[in-house]
């Protein structure tokens, strides 16, 4: 009997192995599909800091592995970040102020002025604070733009592969919101 338990059991954790990750009790899967039907990947996943508090994990999906920042922001591909909160409730005007400082830290002032209005749009995605168990997933579809959700309600989209990759800088720029984060979105940690 436990000859037959044990290549059962070792099938089971084997079928299971490699699904998913977690990370400060979020789980999210290795592998999905994107809104125009690529599979993508997990890239990593990292925690976002601020002092000694843990926000959110952050995690990026893309549809070929890298930990070269400049490839994935030239990749002709989807890709997502997924965040998902932990900590209790962040403000709307703390999400926006950590979003602006970001785009500023990470893009010129001539870029900024270019890309203003879609950034505009953007902060008008966090007019709620965000809570603990709250997900926001950032998708950029080629040819169609980036669509920002909020558990799994589609706020908006905003066009162009230069406000996408604006926004990707936030997290993987010089300048990253959180230098832990950024290693472990690049699958460094």
């Amino acid at each position: 009997m436990i000859k037959l338990i044990t290549p059962f059991i070792l099938l089971i954790s084997l079928s299971f192995s490699g699904q998913a990750k977690e990370l400060a009790g979020v789980t999210v899967e290795d592998q999905l599909t994107s809104a125009n039907n690529e599979q993508l990947i997990l890239n990593g996943m990292g925690l976002r800091e601020n002092f000694w508090l843990d926000i959110y994990v952050g995690s990026l999906y893309l549809a070929k592995q890298s930990n070269n920042v400049a490839e994935i922001l030239s990749q002709p591909h989807a890709l997502r970040i997924q965040l998902d909160f932990i900590y209790s409730k962040v403000s709307s005007e703390n999400l926006i102020k950590a979003w602006k400082e970001g785009f500023e830290k990470n893009q010129s002032v001539e870029k900024l002025k270019v890309l203003q209005e879609k950034i505009d749009i953007f902060y008008g995605f966090f007019e709620e604070s965000a809570n603990k168990h709250d997900q926001y997933i950032i998708d950029y579809v080629p040819g169609q733009g980036t669509n920002v959700s909020k558990n799994n309600v589609l706020l908006g989209n905003i066009s162009g592969e230069d406000f996408k990759n604006a926004l990707v800088e936030i997290w993987l720029g010089n300048f990253p919101a959180d230098k832990n984060l950024k290693k472990g979105m690049l699958g460094l940690n």
